[in-house]
């Protein structure tokens, strides 16, 4: 049970961190479709800035790597134990 919260957690935040690195890359066209798209419906649109994508992009792919390495140690840790039985 463990093992699959771990599985979808690093599922979750491998997918953030793509999101948040494609909308940083593509910053200003990713921003400048959704204000034409969405200006008439919605009268104050607050963006946010690329510094705040590059940040959590950051922040995400240190999340999928302590993901992946706590499924890494589980994995040696059932191995081992599946190995003493």
């Amino acid at each position: 049970m463990i093992e699959l919260l771990g599985w979808i957690g690093l599922v979750i935040s491998f997918a953030l961190m793509i999101y948040h690195q494609y909308m940083h890359s593509n910053y200003e066209k990713t921003y400048e479709y959704i204000s034409k798209r969405y200006a008439s419906k919605v009268d104050n649109i607050k963006f946010p800035s690329k510094d705040d994508h590059l940040r959590d992009a950051k922040k995400f792919s240190y999340y999928t790597v302590f993901l992946a390495c706590i499924l890494i140690i589980m994995n040696f840790l059932s191995q081992q134990y599946a190995a003493d039985y």
